[in-house]
């Protein structure tokens, strides 16, 4: 099915649900609170043995406190310069295996 998500269209199916805030809300900060405290909090609540799933009305009684818009925006972009910095060092970590993987196979040759 195809609903309106904010300005675009996105196609959903029974088993997804839209998290759509009522108030002025930084993206990154998004990102950063519904990847960490808002996570921990719906792993609380999962239900089913195989196939884990949680029921709109378990993840529609859940409450995120926001602080204003300004430290929204600090924090998002602070969490983001980090997840950038990390992201670039696994990078050069994943560089580096590989230059050890090719050095350990011309020495075994």
């Amino acid at each position: 099915m195809w609903r309106p998500c904010g300005s675009k269209r996105c196609c959903i199916n029974q088993r997804t649900e839209i998290i759509s805030p009522k108030e002025n809300f930084d993206s990154n900060f998004a990102y950063t609170i519904l990847n960490g405290p808002f996570r921990e909090k719906v792993k609380r609540i999962v239900q089913g043995g195989t196939q884990i799933y949680v029921n709109y009305p378990a993840v529609s009684n859940l409450n995120l406190e926001l602080p204003k818009i300004e430290e929204q925006q600090k924090i998002g972009s602070f969490f983001k310069q980090l997840d950038d910095t990390i992201a670039l060092h696994q990078r050069k970590l994943d560089l580096l295996k590989e230059q050890k993987k090719g050095f350990l196979q011309k020495m075994f040759v």
